[in-house]
This record gives C-alpha cells, sequence and structure tokens, in this order.
C-alpha cells in the first residue's frame, strides 16, 4: 500500500512539475513561456502604426522625445493592430506599444512593438 501511494505521489508530481516550472509570477508577459510575440512598429509622417500587437489585453502608447516620456491608454485591439496620430518628432524620439504598467508610479511594463524617428 505504501508503494502505491509513493507511485501516486511521484506521478502527481511529474504531471504539475512542468507547468508550476512555467510561472514566472511577472504579468503580461514578463517571462516564462508568456512572452508575446514581437510586434512591429513604423512611423511615416505623424502616424505611428504597430501589427502583431496582443488581443484581448489593455494597450498603452507611449513617446519619449527630448522633453520627456508621455502616454496614454489606447484600450484593447481586436485585431492586433494599431495607429497613433503624434505630433512632429522634437528630436530623436521613440515610440512604444506597451502593457498595462504596474509597480511604483506605472514603472513597469512590457513592451511590446518600438520604433523611433
Amino acid at each position: 500500500m505504501r508503494h502505491i501511494s509513493l507511485i501516486v505521489a511521484a506521478l502527481a508530481l511529474a504531471i504539475a512539475a512542468p507547468a508550476i516550472a512555467d510561472k514566472s509570477g511577472t504579468p503580461h508577459g514578463g517571462g516564462g513561456g508568456n512572452d508575446p510575440a514581437p510586434a512591429s512598429c513604423t512611423v511615416s509622417g505623424n502616424v505611428v502604426t504597430a501589427s502583431g500587437l496582443p488581443t484581448g489585453v489593455v494597450i498603452n502608447f507611449q513617446y519619449t522625445d527630448a522633453t520627456g516620456t508621455y502616454g496614454w491608454v489606447l484600450g484593447n485591439s481586436d485585431n492586433g493592430a494599431w495607429s497613433v496620430n503624434v505630433l512632429a518628432p522634437n528630436g530623436s524620439t521613440t515610440y512604444e506599444f506597451v502593457s498595462k504598467t504596474w509597480g511604483p508610479n506605472g514603472s513597469k511594463y512590457t513592451v511590446f512593438a518600438n520604433c523611433s524617428a
């Protein structure tokens, strides 16, 4: 009877171990097997476009230029694409489509796509 209990326990561990090993505890694809597929981003004139974004999650947009970093919530994308009208770049400017933020003052997030102008 004791051998059967050990066999059942070993079998349960063997089944559960792969599922437990893939959990990083980091939200929004920050680790493990949950990383989103890389999305693409382009800048054409005053429009920044991304494709390949995750669907069913909140997408934020932010840009960084010589004066600082600014951003806002876009919402959910049904088809993984989004276009944003932007002002003319102020020097070197980086645009990012990112996840919902977490951490102190929203300092942590996952970058889905980025491009520069």
